[in-house]
């Protein structure tokens, strides 16, 4: 009841009461009329019951006012018989009033109810004073009263509307402001998993530096130990073993190489397909091994949990290739789509009919286990050895590592 309009409503209705009501008194016999009265009294009860209607008050308190409201408009249709239908426009402001002001069915239909009772007994009456019975009028005037139910429906429903709305908004805005934050919990949480998974990587790496460096430094040791004892016995064993100690010192240093670019916490601004073309690019410079990559789709967008796992896998491929396969080529090939990343490292070593797999491989395989991916290698002696590795997108965007 606070808006314009309904301000404007109220202002409209409580002078249309008085002046309907100032009407009939041109009706009246003066003061000796005791209709004169009626009306004298009346008007201080419309306008009383009026604004204890449009006040914030419970419904039970507007409910007996409208209701003392119909009481009056039905005393002016008994006693002014010759206004005729004139006192149906009395009803036609409190019908726009009921209709406005409560939306209980049963409540609406009870004061329907009575009014057309009241409507005919009123109508009957006028016939029995006059002799008049006006189809007419009784339409015309009727009409006025079904329009201000009508009216005073739109007004509730489009009011009961607009309080819809404002509390849907405030909800939504509510919402809205619960969705950022989970937004940026959710962003936090995956921040939280990229730094995770850098520290698990790092220390994979570090265990493989471990196991791999660590042993080729003790192999080294042992064999300088072994060539500095047989250096005045044996010049020509001594030479051979310092051969294996440069060999040993080539493979260690590869692998503290590789072990060192993964660590590299930013790769100087590069894309990850050109970091993996870097990657190659050095290992073939190193090996003079032929390496080259081939992707299918926008590499550069895999997700960053999978990019070390990714890299680190082809850093282990080029080096089985290499050691172990002794192969010219190698040849990296990724392809991503919606729905997954697939990888294929092939090789044209010497391949091996039964593949027993190494410290490499067993690593690999856990790597993409983690990540719920599948793991398949082929070899076919003469013709080379592949590793095929397949990672499901939806899987991973889900948090599955494992």
């Amino acid at each position: 009841m606070k808006s314009f309009s309904l301000f404007l409503f109220s202002l409209v209705r409580v002078v249309m009461l008085v002046i309907l009501s100032g009407y009939f008194l041109q009706m009246t016999d003066g003061i000796k009329d005791l209709r004169t009265f009626y009306i004298i009294v009346a008007i201080p009860i419309f306008i009383t019951s009026h604004f204890i209607q449009m006040a914030n008050v419970r419904e039970k308190t507007r409910i007996l006012c409208s209701s003392i409201d119909f009481i009056v408009i039905t005393g002016f249709g008994f006693s002014f018989y010759e206004s005729g239908y004139l006192y149906l426009i009395f009803f036609g402001v409190l019908s726009t009033t009921v209709f406005l002001l409560y939306d209980r069915k049963k409540l609406l239909g009870l004061f329907s109810g009575a009014f057309f009772a009241l409507w005919i007994l009123i109508s009957l009456r006028l016939y029995a004073q006059t002799g008049i019975f006006s189809v007419s009028s009784n339409i015309v005037n009727g009409m006025f009263v079904f329009y201000g139910a009508f009216v005073g429906g739109l007004i509730r429903n489009f009011h009961s509307a607009k309080e819809t709305i404002a509390s849907q908004y405030e909800q939504l805005n509510d919402s809205h402001g619960a969705l950022q934050t989970a937004h940026r919990q959710l962003k936090d949480y995956s921040q939280q998993v990229e730094q995770l998974t850098v520290i698990r990587e790092r220390n994979e790496i570090a265990r493989e530096i471990h196991d791999t460096v660590g042993h080729k430094m003790t192999a080294l040791i042992v064999q300088l130990q072994v060539a500095g004892e047989m250096a005045e016995r044996d010049p020509k064993k001594a030479k051979e073993v310092l051969n294996i100690c440069e060999q040993l010192s080539r493979e260690a240093l590869h692998e503290l190489r590789v072990s060192v670019r993964t660590l590299k916490e930013d790769f100087d601004g590069q894309s990850f397909q050109d970091d993996l073309e870097g990657l190659l690019k050095e290992f073939s410079a190193m090996t003079h091994m032929k390496t080259w990559l081939d992707s299918d789709g926008n590499i550069s967008s895999i997700p960053k949990s999978l990019q070390p796992t990714i890299k680190r896998i082809v850093q282990e491929g080029l080096t089985n290739a290499k050691k172990h396969g002794n192969a010219d080529t190698c040849i990296v090939k990724i392809h991503m789509d919606e729905k997954e990343i697939r990888v294929l490292i092939k090789d044209d070593g010497k391949g091996k009919k039964n593949i027993i797999p190494n410290f490499g491989l067993i690593n690999m395989k856990e790597r993409v286990a983690e990540h719920g991916g599948s793991f398949e290698i082929e070899s076919v002696e003469g013709e080379g050895f592949g590793i095929m590795i397949t990672f499901p997108l939806q899987r991973i965007s889900a948090g599955v590592t494992g």
